[in-house]
């Protein structure tokens, strides 16, 4: 009788040999990672990837395996249906027992080959170490001391030791290599074994799409050859283009093999991964909601499979495709180990060459977290190049304690004179009634007006709905929309004021942004509106003024910035978000303050911008006692976690935090529900809608959910914008919070400030 591989009568020796097949097709996509692993490690991978492959599954041969799995398929061929009860009661661990065969055939391994095994159904983890300890196995001292020597293994570095993040660093490396490609290998086999399409292992292809290359793409030669680089060019000069001709001669010259690029926010990772997808081989995008996103773009097109749709996702979130467009976030996290998954996402992360684009957006609490990254990315030997409109000289300080040092910061100056902007200061602006005039400049041409808050961003669009303006021509955006909506808007502005819209002379209409707007959304207008912000926020807002004028136009945009106030306090300036919140309230920073007194009227050209950062950062700010701590807990999980994951293994592969570490010095947000639409909530203790399991949780979540912080939660229970509700997922039960219709749209948002039952009537 053949022994089986799984419940549905596919053989081991064919399963097997499946993987060896997938294995071997993985190795010969990437010749680069071979020689790399080689020269690091002394480990030829295409032996050492065949030889777990070979051996992973033996453990299915295991008695007690086998009559599980036999009793499994023998009533799914009677069935019909996939049976898998016995096995999951079989009380045996098949990866366990492919230990112990291999330790009575004398398998001569390294030890990440028997991680690797141990790893490859992602239960090398406290959480599952009882399985290793099972006394009920007749093998079960061996079983333990497997365990054990894992356990040995990964405590021999100290946490709080700089010299042990480094060993760790090149240690995980050769262990995360045969865990990683195992994993992919065995699950594309049983994909394929399933009667599944699987997407390609592409090799980067990059088609520079000019006849000429411009200022900043002739200058990216001119640090091409250095490990690490920073590049300044002005927002529009074709940086993108000159990011991927680095990233193509990182490649040609074997120092990577894919490209990653990592931008501050999940909007700006969305907007790029569309500007790129024509001029390269394959591209992937990863953050919290790039499924939904991409999902969106790809729906409606010939052939749309969802389940190949997901297969390339997992291939994006493993940094596996030629080009991944994913958030600092996601390569943050992956240091972690607080996932399986993130050993293979650090593997990825290790023969990538990196672009980190927009680098100076970051607050100083995530800039530590980048240094992190910088460090771990220097000892892996990955390039890495640092782009931004507006990085300051103190960068090269900055970034110079990770390791990476740069001689000076590369500058586009082919077009830096050309004074782009007027700026006409406008005093103290309460409401959008005073300054009435001005934004009626919004009936005779495309006009941008960028607000601190989604408060004020929401209020402006009230004013021109109740001044008669063309409705369909005004759009708002910021981050209290859901993701559907978002996808949406932007749409909607690219049809209004994108490059395509300009070129045909049909821009129009005004775009109401908040932050989510500053690197994101590819429009241009003549005229722009904008509360007061620090400078180098300014100079990325000012970016999508006149952006579509070509240079010998000579044109100049006009930007006219006002002064946020508050409750009619003429001495309250209010610097929410850009300010410092401390005891219940928003306090003015020296930034703010200086950027307010050194904004006068008058001509400004990229150059102007940029010396007026370099006035406003004179020198690296040393960090917060937070921010030094939070950072000084990356660098402990990596060192705790780089063997085994530990028992506070993160529940969703999209969390942007551990227990002791964060991204983001955000505070804890509550995600509530929009656009839900339960006809009869009977109580609290009645679930109203039923979802089958956590993973379409997720789903739904993306497709319903908006995050608002704690005290707005409150708020609004007060007002009744809120009722809770009980939901099953799966066989659970989730009290969730959903909004009442009348405070959300499409035009608005969530907005709490809006009088219940008046769809245009604020408070």
């Amino acid at each position: 009788m053949e022994v089986l591989a799984k419940s549905d009568g596919t053989t081991l020796e064919q399963h097997t040999q499946d993987v060896r097949d997938e294995a071997t097709k993985i190795v010969a996509s990437r010749p680069f990672v071979t020689q790399k692993y080689f020269q690091r490690t002394g480990h030829h991978l295409p032996i050492l990837i065949d030889e777990i492959a070979r051996w992973h599954d033996a453990g299915k041969a295991h008695p007690r395996w086998q009559t599980a799995c036999r009793g499994d398929y023998e009533e799914s061929k009677v069935t019909g249906k996939n049976c898998g009860t016995r096995l999951m009661r079989a009380g045996i661990r098949h990866e366990i027992a492919s230990l112990v065969s291999m330790k009575n055939n004398s398998v001569n391994l390294p030890k990440c080959g028997w991680v690797a095994v141990a790893a490859h159904h992602r239960k090398l983890s406290e959480r599952h170490h009882k399985r290793w300890h099972d006394k009920t196995l007749q093998d079960w001292q061996t079983h333990a001391a497997f365990w054990q020597m894992f356990k040995t293994t990964s405590t021999q570095f100290r946490a709080d030791d700089s010299e042990d993040f480094e060993k760790v660093l090149l240690r995980r490396y050769e262990y995360d290599g045969p865990r990683a490609w195992l994993q992919l290998a065995d699950g594309r086999a049983s994909a394929k074994e399933s009667g599944d399409e699987l997407p390609e292992l592409k090799s980067f292809n990059y088609q520079f799409p000019y006849e000429t290359k411009r200022g900043v793409q002739q200058i990216i030669t001119e640090l091409w050859d250095e490990p690490f680089a920073i590049l300044r060019a002005p927002t529009g000069a074709g940086k993108t283009d000159a990011a991927l001709l680095w990233a193509q001669h990182q490649i040609e010259n074997n120092r990577a093999d894919r490209l990653v690029i990592a931008m501050p926010t999940r909007f700006t990772s969305n907007a790029l991964s569309v500007n790129i997808a024509e001029n390269i081989s394959q591209r992937g995008l990863y953050h919290s909601t790039s499924r939904f996103y991409e999902e969106e773009q790809q729906k409606n097109s010939d052939g749309f499979d969802p389940d190949f749709f997901t297969k390339e996702m997992l291939l994006a979130r493993l940094l596996e495709t030629p080009v991944t467009v994913t958030t600092i976030d996601h390569l943050c996290i992956a240091l972690t180990g607080a996932r399986e998954d993130h050993h293979g996402i650090f593997w990825g992360l290790a023969h990538s060459c990196v672009v980190i684009d927009e680098a100076d957006f970051y607050d100083d609490f995530t800039q530590r977290n980048l240094i992190v990254l910088l460090r771990a990315l220097k000892a892996l030997s990955v390039p890495v190049l640092i782009m931004s409109a507006t990085v300051p000289e103190s960068a090269r300080e900055l970034y110079g304690e990770s390791g990476f040092h740069s001689k000076k910061i590369y500058e586009d100056t082919s077009d830096i004179t050309r004074k782009r902007c007027y700026i006409e200061r406008r005093g103290r602006v309460q409401t959008p009634d005073d300054i009435s005039a001005l934004l009626c400049l919004g009936d005779s041409g495309p006009l941008i007006i960028y607000a601190n808050t989604v408060e004020r961003a929401q209020a402006y669009r009230k004013w021109f709905y109740d001044n008669e303006f063309n409705d369909e021509d005004v759009v708002l955006y910021h981050s209290r929309f859901c993701e559907p909506d978002k996808v949406a808007i932007e749409e909607k502005l690219i049809h209004l004021m994108g490059k395509e819209a300009w070129e045909k002379g049909e821009a129009r209409g005004v775009a109401i942004l908040t932050q989510i707007g500053e690197l994101s959304v590819n429009i241009s207008a003549d005229v722009m509106i904008s509360d007061l912000c620090p400078i180098d926020r300014l100079a990325q807002r000012a970016g999508r003024l006149s952006r579509f004028h070509l240079p010998e136009e000579n044109f100049l945009g006009q930007l006219y910035i006002v002064l946020p106030i508050k409750n009619g306090e003429e001495d309250e300036w209010y610097p929410a978000p850009y300010g410092r919140f401390a005891g219940g309230k928003w306090e003015m920073t020296d930034i703010l303050l200086q950027s307010n007194e050194w904004l006068t009227d008058g001509e400004y050209s990229p150059r102007d911008f940029s010396d007026l950062v370099n006035r406003l950062y004179p020198v690296a700010n040393a960090p917060t006692s937070k921010a030094r701590e939070n950072a000084r807990m990356l660098e402990n999980s990596f060192i705790n976690n780089w063997l085994i994951v530990q028992n506070a293994e993160l529940e969703t592969e999209d969390d942007e935090q551990t227990h002791q570490w964060k991204s983001r010095d955000i505070a804890p947000q509550q995600t509530v529900y929009v656009n839900v639409k339960i006809a009869t909530i009977i109580d609290n203790d009645t679930p109203t809608l039923d979802i089958p399991n956590r993973m379409k949780f997720r789903e739904w979540t993306l497709q319903h959910g908006v995050q608002i912080y704690g005290y707005q939660l409150e708020e609004a229970k007060k007002i009744g914008a809120l009722e809770q509700t009980t939901i099953y997922v799966g066989e659970d039960t989730e009290k969730v919070w959903l909004v009442n219709e009348n405070f959300y749209d499409l035009r608005y948002g969530l907005n709490f400030n809006r009088e219940e039952g008046k769809n245009d009537d604020f408070v």
